[in-house]
């Protein structure tokens, strides 16, 4: 019989660490001292993928039941959303143990109703019976040290492959400054031999040497092109200089200008329909151009009408160019005197231009890496932890200035059954669907996300629970009312919750959010429930008209929610 102190002391070893595979090793020190069997094995549930990710053996015939662990780890469990003790059937299974190895316990270890792991008992004394050992295991929080350590390893495991691609990213960052340097120096060298334009070649070094540190120190390339074409124009002694760059795969242009004060801006020319033209001909060309005035040329590519609007007596156009690809291109006018561009000017400023080129990939890299660090690569909306961040925010935001802050949580219905009937793919595309419907859905203070498999969240901030409830209903309606190919249509349960109505803190504000998700769950599926403002949080009543649709979602093993079209949302009792 465990004394009160054995298990105290017990407990304090199995909430004292964070380690995933200390945490393994202090359950099978803990399982062994109450039941002494001649093996453990630590299995963790991953209920994202489906299957046991991380497999522990312990004991002195831990090697000895390698085969029976693979075994078992083939099989699915079946869960019964509470925790339990079952012999194995090792017949089943198709493994054959020494007699010394008999019986083989299993203990699920359940959360909430979600399994964390499987504990495999091999050769427990036959004096343990199954209701005495399961009250005895009960007596220890392994859920809450398994899953939180499960999750440690995770975010650990996350933070080790950002880190790794941003030591990436600095690496080829440093390599592309010293090519960028090596082509600075280069160019210094050629301008300093030339003694008859000393005075025009120190002010063009001091260019160059100013534009690459502006790359070197900032990613932010709308600031490093703003002074880029300030320090050009002021350098180069030109009327204007703009640099135009098209983003968003070429259906908008974003324009930088300087322009000396007595010359009026052309900015805002470019965003018309012959401005753009302009631009997208001038973005096709990937060699440095010079115009003279559009009076005077006969051979012209442009449209001389809209170059007459600038005013310009000459003009030079060179690309911005990285392996073939125009990014973007440095217009420079003159709108004073005709100029002859010379190979100096032509040369100097394609080097800029080079190193303009690397900065705005290292730029969109950056951006790149940075939406992905925080973007669910599946769905597109926000990921786990940087709707956790948010949601800390926004509550702290909500709690200071006694706002309300709704949070909806979205569980997709049958997505196993999706994919065993139909296949994974259908399943990824029901889970895009609602990744798209609530990008397309939510305001523009709302925030979305994946929290994980077939869970999202909603954040709805200064909305009461009266709106958030309408917004889940419309959002429930629109998953019904979303044909997907294979199953037809799908569907999914939604809990709400509200600050300050239902929770004082943000992590009762999910749970109670949580709690209505598996009201819904529980209570037939694809209808929202709003948590209760009681204390405990489980007295949740759906409104009569959204239990009335949730009923009529199961009648004969058919979804009638929609009787009037042929495919329905699938119903899987």
């Amino acid at each position: 019989m465990q004394s009160a102190l054995d298990i105290s002391n017990r407990k304090v070893r199995l909430l004292s660490t964070m380690e995933l595979q200390e945490v393994q090793s202090v359950v099978a020190d803990i399982v062994t001292e109450i039941c002494n069997p001649k093996a453990v094995a630590v299995l963790m549930w991953d209920e994202d993928l489906e299957h046991f990710g991380n497999k522990v053996s312990f004991g002195e015939k831990k090697k000895d039941i390698a085969k029976l662990v693979d075994a078992f780890c083939e099989e699915e469990p079946e869960i019964d959303g509470k925790n339990k003790i079952s012999e194995v059937d090792l017949e089943d299974l198709g493994v054959n143990l020494p007699a010394s190895l008999d019986p083989v316990w299993c203990y699920q270890v359940v959360n909430n109703g979600r399994l964390i792991a499987c504990i495999l008992l091999v050769g427990v004394d036959e004096e343990f019976e199954s209701d005495k050992l399961l009250a005895e295991l009960e007596e220890y929080p392994f859920a809450t040290a398994l899953y939180h350590s499960w999750e440690f390893s995770e975010l650990q495991l996350e933070n080790d492959r950002l880190r790794s691609q941003y030591e990436d990213m600095e690496l080829q960052t440093r390599r592309r400054v010293e090519q960028m340097e090596e082509q600075t120096r280069n160019l210094i060298r050629d301008l300093t031999s030339r003694d008859h334009l000393r005075t025009r070649q120190v002010d063009r070094e001091r260019l160059v040497y100013w534009i690459s540190n502006a790359i070197r120190s900032s990613l932010h390339i709308q600031e490093v092109l703003d002074m880029t074409v300030e320090k050009i124009g002021t350098t180069i002694g030109v009327s204007r200089c703009l640099a135009l760059r098209a983003v968003d795969t070429s259906d908008r242009l974003v324009v930088f200008e300087w322009h000396q004060d007595n010359i009026q801006s052309v900015k805002h020319m470019f965003h018309s329909d012959e401005g753009f033209e302009f631009a997208q001909a001038a973005l096709s060309t990937p060699t440095p151009q010079d115009l003279v005035d559009p009076e005077l040329d006969t051979q012209c590519k442009y449209d001389k009408e809209f170059l007459r609007k600038f005013g310009i007596r000459s003009g030079l156009i060179v690309p911005l160019v990285l392996r073939d690809n125009v990014l973007g291109v440095l217009f420079l006018q003159d709108c004073v005197h005709p100029r002859e561009w010379t190979i100096d000017d032509v040369s100097m400023i394609g080097s800029l231009a080079d190193n303009l080129s690397v900065a705005i990939e290292n730029a969109d890299l950056h951006q790149e890496r940075e939406r992905q660090a925080v973007t669910d690569g599946l769905t597109g909306v926000a990921n786990r932890r940087s709707f956790n961040e948010t949601f800390t925010r926004e509550f702290e935001r909500a709690r200071r200035y006694g706002e309300s802050l709704s949070l909806v949580l979205i569980d997709l219905d049958y997505l196993k059954k999706i994919n065993d009937t139909y296949g994974h793919q259908a399943g990824d595309e029901a889970i895009k669907t609602i990744g798209r419907l609530l990008r397309e859905s939510c305001r523009s203070i709302d925030s979305a996300a994946r929290y994980g498999g077939e869970e999202f969240c909603l954040l709805l901030p200064n909305t009461e629970v009266e709106m958030a409830e309408q917004l889940a209903d419309r959002l429930r309606r629109l998953i019904n009312d979303e044909p997907i190919e294979g199953p037809g249509h799908i569907s999914a349960s939604l809990g709400v919750a509200c600050y300050p109505m239902h929770a004082d803190n943000e992590e009762t504000l999910f749970q109670r959010a949580d709690e209505a998700l598996y009201a819904a769950k529980q209570g037939g599926r694809n209808q929202v429930k709003i948590s209760s403002p009681a204390p405990d949080g489980f007295d949740m009543k759906a409104t009569p008209q959204i239990a009335e649709e949730a009923k009529a979602t199961e009648v004969n093993g058919e979804n009638k929610q929609n009787p009037s079209k042929e495919s329905t949302v699938l119903d899987i009792k």
